[in-house]
């Protein structure tokens, strides 16, 4: 019964999608070749409902595998500085006025904040090597540092930036999904499809490790190992998708707690439902930052941020 609820929410939500924005479109001429309805529907609504669904799914999964690997039920997939190096990419590429090209059809914003995520995972995975530990509080440590270093070079960026650059930057910051076209699409897909084939290939691993890791280790998982391969291509994913979305807040910490509550299962059983219901959150926070009476469109990480902090504290509260 639960399960076709959800179904029938999802469908409700992805149609609402498809029909909302500042255009009306006319049913009628949905399907006919060349109109402006289908235009706009197949060019615009259809990608950007697609990247709502994949991108939440990817931020909330990423939530549950960090705060089951690293035993802590604050991680989120931005903790580690993933998302600040994206940004502090992201920013150099408009301040350097490359901003508004492109390379091989991506945007040269979105191919620095990748660059930046891979820099910072390197970064993280170097230091953490030099201070001769892996493990996961030396993962967390090195990654808290390098967010707070970030911070401080993006407020440097603001200083030195003219108006034009500083509201750049700053849309950038509160997350996106005006990008979306079939070429960002298959990139996000990767990375979903990568984070999925992870953690599924981990379930069991995972499973011990939400007990202790000595349990784990018992259990003859090579703990060490697990946690930085996980480590390296969760971040992998979420990296992908900052670099076009931008930062989306409030997604990987809230929905996994949500679905624990909903449905007491062990970590192993999270994996799907996780994935499906953060697409569902950030499309129906989507379809709000549409519907909501602004004089531009809201960017949905302002929405994000706004709903998943009333939720978290419920969830607190239930706790």
């Amino acid at each position: 019964m639960k399960s076709a609820l959800s179904l029938l929410f999802f469908t409700f939500l992805f149609a609402a999608s498809l029909l909302t924005g500042n255009v009306s479109l006319d049913l009628s001429q949905l399907f006919v070749p060349g109109s402006q309805e289908a235009t706009i529907l197949l060019q615009l609504r259809v990608p950007r409902t697609l990247l709502a669904f994949l991108s939440g799914g990817i931020l909330a999964l990423s939530g549950l595998l960090f705060q089951t690997i690293f035993r802590n039920p604050l991680t989120t997939p931005f903790t580690l500085g993933i998302s600040s190096g994206a940004t502090l990419g992201a920013s150099v590429a408009i301040l350097t006025g490359w901003g508004a090209h492109a390379l091989l059809g991506i945007s040269t914003v979105e191919l620095f904040g990748f660059l930046g995520a891979l820099t910072t995972l390197w970064l993280i995975y170097t230091i953490s090597r030099r201070l001769d530990s892996t493990g996961s509080n030396r993962l967390i440590l090195v990654g808290i540092a390098l967010s707070y270093l970030y911070g401080a070079l993006l407020l440097l960026f603001y200083y030195m930036s003219d108006f034009e650059e500083s509201f750049m930057i700053t849309r950038y910051t509160m997350g996106s999904l005006l990008t979306a076209g079939m070429q960002e699409i298959t990139i996000v897909g990767i990375g979903a499809a990568l984070l999925l084939r992870v953690a599924l290939h981990y379930r069991k691993a995972l499973k011990y490790l939400s007990v202790s890791r000595d349990f784990a280790s018992l259990q003859g998982i090579d703990v060490g190992h697990v946690t930085i391969r996980l480590f390296l291509l969760i971040s992998l994913s979420v990296g992908m998708l900052v670099a076009i979305t931008g930062p989306i807040g409030f997604i990987g910490l809230v929905v996994p707690h949500m679905v624990r509550l909903l449905l007491r299962r062990t970590v192993d059983g999270l994996i799907w439902p996780v994935f499906y219901f953060g697409g569902i959150f950030l499309l129906l926070c989507d379809l709000l930052s549409r519907m909501l009476p602004t004089f531009s469109p809201l960017p949905v990480g302002i929405v994000t941020s706004m709903i998943g902090g009333v939720i978290f504290i419920f969830i607190l509260l239930k706790r």
